[in-house]
């Protein structure tokens, strides 16, 4: 029987930071995401453990809430099912259930 691969949280975190805020000019090197208010927080706190530990989500939450860069932040997660954490205000969860209401637009 083929067994879950559970990938060390820490890996997680330091892909996703890497892949928002590399620093060779590509995709979200733009100078707008320069600006996301998440820039220089703790980047575990956009990875909540699960979706039960409220009080991390909801500081991660009071980052997204003003942030200049939120709706192109949640565009981007959109777009990449890979993409975990809080992205845009929203979580992977979330983000699932968006994609999936906008295919039901769509397929009506």
């Amino acid at each position: 029987m083929p067994r879950a691969i559970v990938e060390d949280p820490q890996v997680t975190i330091e892909r996703e930071q890497s892949y928002l805020f590399r620093d060779d000019g590509h995709e979200l090197q733009e100078v707008s995401w320069q600006g996301a208010a998440c820039r220089n927080a703790e980047p575990d706190l956009f990875f909540p453990i699960s979706a039960q530990d409220l009080i991390t989500r909801t500081r991660a939450l009071r980052y997204c809430e003003a942030c200049p860069v939120r709706a192109e932040c949640l565009r981007v997660a959109l777009a990449d099912a890979t993409i975990v954490g809080i992205w845009g205000g929203t979580d992977e969860v979330e983000r699932a259930r968006m994609r999936a209401g906008s295919r039901r637009l769509v397929a009506v």
